[in-house]
């Protein structure tokens, strides 16, 4: 497969830092010869200094010899080998999926060997790219499979092995019929951290197709298109540290923009940045991305009078370019200040837990904090109707308060979804338990219970509300039936968790009313 045009060469600096356990990892391979002459196996020692391409390069001449006698098994350890060494190699990376061809070929689409999967099975961020390339290689058609590769070179970020990557994934996610937005989004992230923002255009334009009301996706593919103008003018070449800019002359700008991009910044380094920030925004008042990033930093440094500050501009900049996303973050301000004043008064009241008038305000202060949430919701359900996580979101806040019908069309909408689908069954489930339709109920979180991959919490969580369920059936209608299955349940989930919930009084009452219901048969 022909390698797409290049986007820069990754500098090899960063490649030279002391590893972490991703370079622990790593055997021997197996097969007559050995390692190649001049390398001590898989892994480079740890603390030997960092990757080395010309150790990596030895691995791979050996790769390829072996690969020409159709040993492809250890090929394809050999590469890896290699890659482990040098991960930022392009041909490294072809002549893995070359070697993978063949012995997909030869073995019938058989896996390799678990050896093989043992070489590159470890913890650091190398051993997951390079685990997730050899899942990958196996059922290369397989679109997930391929982000999993993209997303760990972008975290790493391998410039042209992940530019590579992601060019065929988002080939193989168009082509796809069933292929969701968000995973065009995904790989359009991936693109734009890479700084291939030429393709990051391209698959967020394909993510736009399948929802073109989308303004804050629009604003998005603005950004990129002028990152990527940006790029083919060679203004954002890959440097050191992650891929800044090495030709912008201007030093000061460059320690802005460094600073700017690091997680950890110290009050001085914030105030130097928003004065920066304010002076450009006042050069070009009517810039939405200088608009958005001076309201980032605002928030960032989070003193009141800069939340405000950033309400007001966000709401200006909503009403001057009607896009929606300018107003849903202008409410993110107003749900988080309303959230901190519920966690204050909470913490406020610790000392005095009885206090009556201290329980009120915390009550006042939820109430409104879940009103407000449900107002800002059906907005942003209003602007993105077709947005089946933001319905789900909504679906939540009619529930917060007891709006119960209206929690019921949101969530049946959104489990649609297959993200969202059990978390919208769970709730739907005790929506319709809510308003005493328990058999509905039951239905629910059966229907929740049958779906692959639930995670321990969410399944014992489905558990206790179809027992409560089933409980209130066997009350109600006096079935017996109903009320032996709660009654395992019940057991189960005491002697998973004997703590859970109110457990230990449920499963009292439950046996109390199974001895009833057991008497009565038997008179």
């Amino acid at each position: 497969m022909a390698a797409p045009p290049q986007q820069g060469q990754v500098n090899l600096v960063f490649w030279g830092k002391k590893n972490d356990d991703s370079n622990k990892s790593g055997v021997t391979p197996p097969g007559s010869g050995g390692p190649p002459p001049g390398t001590s196996g898989g892994a480079p020692p740890a603390g030997d200094g960092g990757f080395s391409p010309e150790k990596a390069l030895r691995f791979f001449t050996h790769a390829k010899t072996v690969h020409e006698t159709e040993n492809f098994e250890y090929a394809v350890q050999s590469w890896l080998n290699g890659l482990r060494w040098d991960p930022s190699s392009l041909s490294g990376l072809e002549g893995f999926f070359g070697s993978m061809d063949g012995w997909l070929t030869k073995s019938g689409n058989k896996p390799v060997g678990k050896e093989v999967y043992r070489s590159v099975s470890g913890k650091g961020d190398v051993d997951r790219y390079l685990y997730s390339l050899l899942e990958w290689g196996h059922r290369p058609s397989e679109v997930m499979l391929g982000i999993r590769v993209l997303e760990a070179a972008a975290k790493l970020r391998l410039t042209e092995p992940g530019t590579w990557v992601g060019t065929r994934v988002l080939a193989a996610a168009i082509r796809d019929k069933k292929t969701r937005k968000d995973v065009l989004l995904k790989i359009a992230e991936c693109f734009s951290t890479l700084g291939a923002y030429d393709r990051a255009v391209h698959a967020a334009e394909a993510a736009l197709n399948m929802d073109r009301t989308d303004g804050q996706l629009q604003a998005f593919i603005r950004e990129l298109a002028a990152q990527a103008t940006m790029t083919r003018g060679g203004y954002d070449k890959t440097g050191q540290s992650g891929g800044f800019r090495d030709n912008i002359r201007d030093a000061q700008k460059q320690q802005q923009l460094e600073e700017s991009d690091r997680i950890s910044k110290t009050d001085e380094t914030i105030d130097r940045l928003l004065l920066a920030a304010k002076a450009e925004l006042e050069s070009r008042p009517g810039d939405l991305p200088t608009i958005e990033k001076y309201c980032k930093l605002l928030l960032e440094r989070g003193r009141p009078q800069d939340e405000e500050r950033a309400h007001v501009l966000y709401l200006r900049a909503h009403s001057d370019s009607k896009a929606f996303r300018f107003r849903e973050m202008a409410g993110d301000i107003r749900i988080r200040q309303a959230r901190r004043k519920v966690q204050s008064l909470k913490k406020m009241l610790e000392g005095a837990p009885q206090e009556e008038s201290g329980q009120r305000m915390v009550a006042q202060a939820q109430d409104e904090l879940a009103k407000l949430e449900l107002e800002e919701f059906k907005l942003r359900v209003e602007a993105y109707p077709s947005d089946l996580t933001r319905k789900f979101e909504l679906g939540k806040r009619f529930f917060a308060v007891g709006e119960y019908n209206e929690s019921i069309t949101c969530l049946q909408e959104a489990q649609a979804d297959p993200k969202n689908r059990v978390p919208a069954l769970l709730m739907l489930g005790q929506s319709f338990l809510k308003i005493q339709w328990v058999d509905e109920s039951i239905g629910t979180f059966r229907q929740a219970l049958e779906m692959r991959d639930v995670i321990p919490e969410t399944n014992l969580e489905l558990r206790y509300w179809l027992m409560v369920a089933l409980q209130a059936k066997g009350e109600s209608d006096r079935d017996l039936d109903a009320v032996v299955e709660s009654d395992k349940l019940a057991s189960s989930i005491a002697v998973q968790q004997i703590t859970y919930r109110d457990i230990r009084p449920r499963r009292e009452a439950i046996k109390k009313t199974l001895g009833e219901l057991r008497a009565a048969r038997g008179a």
